[in-house]
């Protein structure tokens, strides 16, 4: 039974946890993960393991509440069972569809809750929605497999392609790859099946082929893609037009027709920017490729790219602060946008102590209440409930206990002397040379 007077204390001691929490369980109720894979799943089947149970396994280990998943497995004892052994065929049998879907209808939950709050980020691109298009590959993993003991590079398990509503700030689909040297590309004609007329499509050049800026195209949408220099089927109109300083650099603009070797020309614009600064590749000008009306000034599309960098940081938060792939938890940021503000939230707030506040206090969330009554408490409540409750909590968060603090410029490291003679030092006496 769920006390609503343990349940404030809980939010006055650990508000961010319980923000977590809440969109867990609303997000992830375990009767909607069973039916997705009830209807989804076409090899794996249900018998003593509810998948629903695996999930909520998982989500230990994706906050960083346990270590592995065997710690989660001895953490949730008594809930399991089965033994371990089943667990793990289970996870190794998941089917890529299963987790796909998951990503998606859990996405589409936190979206609703998310409308409900009101607290949207600016659009790139006024009446525009925006979907950030990128790829990213999973981490190398230990060689604690046969085959793979051996071999002395990196296993790579996959890699997932995934689309990030800007505006939401939520990873709204994810496909998924078990091969680690697949193209990009060849995954992206799944993608394609998700545009929708109203929608600008931002991707870096690796996706700037004749068949996804055509197909965006027909599909209603637009798009703005960095050219890539093999793509032949970008043919110049006219010469480069000056179109403005920036503070970035010199924006210059033409037009161009992007054919698609079946004698379809597409007419679009090409916006290069003279870069003040090279990029970490080394590059000095970007070139641009985009199917946007003219009224949409170059300006305005140059800055709107350069937001690209939203994805990335979806990736390092899940890289840094969690510990997998439940792509669409970062939606207590969207409460606490709602309250504090969107700039105030995006310059002071540290997701890695957000991460680290909601890991330490998910103990003493179950000393109460245990799964089933958060489940039962959140997982029933309608999306403009949760959002709410969310903005209530939110209101109770201390941001200075989740204050970034961003480091200066990395400076380069001094090159280590060594001798020979003396392998090993002491700290002590080389500390006091510097007194």
């Amino acid at each position: 039974m769920f006390h609503q007077e343990v349940l404030d204390r809980l939010i006055a001691k650990h508000p961010e946890a319980v923000m977590v929490r809440a969109t867990l369980e609303h997000a992830l109720p375990p009767t909607f993960v069973d039916e997705v894979f009830e209807r989804v799943a076409s090899k794996q089947y249900t018998r003593k393991l509810l998948f629903s149970t695996l999930v909520r396994l998982l989500s230990l280990v994706v906050c960083r509440v346990r270590p592995s998943v065997f710690s989660a497995f001895q953490f949730m004892e008594g809930q399991i069972q089965v033994i371990a052994k089943t667990v793990y065929n289970k996870l190794n049998g998941c089917e890529l569809i299963v987790a796909e879907a998951i990503v998606a209808e859990s996405a589409q939950r936190l979206a609703a809750v998310v409308d409900a709050m009101d607290a949207p980020l600016k659009p790139l691109i006024p009446g525009w929605k925006t979907r950030i298009l990128d790829g990213n590959h999973l981490a190398s993993t230990q060689h604690r497999l046969q085959e793979l003991r051996t071999l002395g590079g990196g296993a790579l398990p996959g890699q997932a392609l995934v689309i990030f509503d800007a505006e939401r700030g939520l990873v709204s689909q994810v496909y998924l790859c078990v091969d680690g040297h697949a193209q990009e590309r060849e995954i992206m004609l799944e993608a394609l099946g998700e545009v929708e007329a109203g929608e600008v499509w931002i991707a870096d050049r690796n996706f700037a082929t004749a068949v996804f800026m055509h197909q965006v195209h027909v599909s209603g949408g637009r798009f703005i893609v960095r050219r890539h220099q093999g793509n032949g089927r970008v043919r110049e109109v006219g010469p480069w037009r000056w179109i403005a300083e920036s503070a970035t650099g010199t924006i210059e603009e033409r037009s161009v027709v992007i054919e698609d070797g079946f004698g379809g020309d597409l007419e679009a614009r090409s916006i290069r920017v003279r870069l003040q600064k090279q990029t970490r590749d080394g590059d000095r000008e970007i070139e641009l490729l985009t199917d946007l009306p003219t009224k949409i000034t170059a300006e305005l599309i140059a800055a709107a790219y350069r937001q690209r960098w939203r994805i990335e940081t979806a990736f390092a938060d899940l890289d840094r602060v969690l510990e997998g792939a439940i792509k669409s938890l970062g939606h207590p940021k969207a409460a606490l946008r709602a309250v504090h503000g969107a700039e105030k939230v995006k310059n002071e707030v540290s997701p890695y102590y957000l991460g680290l506040s909601t890991a330490t206090s998910w103990s003493s969330l179950e000393l109460f209440h245990d799964a089933e009554d958060w489940t039962k408490h959140f997982a029933r409540k309608t999306a403009s409930q949760i959002a709410r409750l969310l903005v209530d909590m939110a209101r109770k968060v201390n941001l200075a206990k989740l204050k970034k603090h961003p480091r200066g410029p990395k400076k380069p490291p001094p090159i280590p002397q060594y001798d020979k003679r003396s392998p090993h030092f002491a700290t002590s006496r080389v500390l006091a040379k510097r007194k």
